[in-house]
């Protein structure tokens, strides 16, 4: 994909609903990725989890995720975490908000490169540079999604391993 933009809706209207919102994406050079989703907590013991896994290895990423308790009794949190492989641009933008006492909510964002330690670590253990990063990359984007069927895990692993062949 060059250019991608979508923003799903969740509006969680019933009594302890539960939304997920899982995005697992790599950015080639000359791509556009502009994802995001939304999520209302309207009910008592509803809860939302947005989360995030972005590469680049020249592309650009808007990662948008917005959780809005409006009522009394409900989570939710928004995980992003981005690594830049070669030069690209991750823009993470979180937000939630809050309109009751009882709603707790929390955000977390993280851009970087891959830890010289880390890759060296691995090198120690037998692994070359490009085995270990890898190996490393391929833990980053290790998201099992709950309640995924199996046939689209294998598919999502497939992405992967496709990804990881064209040297991500």
């Amino acid at each position: 994909v060059r250019r991608i933009q979508m923003a799903p809706v969740c509006h969680l209207n019933g009594e302890t609903a539960v939304g997920r919102v899982s995005s697992v994406v790599v950015a080639p050079p000359g791509s556009y990725m502009d994802l995001g989703s939304t999520v209302y907590l309207g009910a008592k013991g509803t809860s939302a989890e947005l989360l995030t896994r972005a590469i680049t290895t020249g592309g650009m990423i808007m990662s948008r995720g917005m959780i809005h308790g409006k009522v009394k009794d409900t989570r939710g949190h928004i995980e992003c975490k981005g690594l830049i492989l070669k030069d690209g641009i991750i823009h993470a933008i979180p937000e939630i908000r809050g309109d009751v006492m009882d709603t707790e909510l929390s955000h977390e964002a993280a851009v970087g490169k891959i830890a010289r330690d880390e890759i060296e670590y691995l090198m120690s253990r037998g692994l070359d540079e490009d085995e270990a990063t890898a190996t490393i990359i391929r833990g980053f984007l290790d998201v099992k999604i709950s309640g995924l069927p199996e046939a689209l895990q294998k598919q999502i692993d497939a992405s992967i391993d496709a990804a990881e062949q064209s040297g991500f």
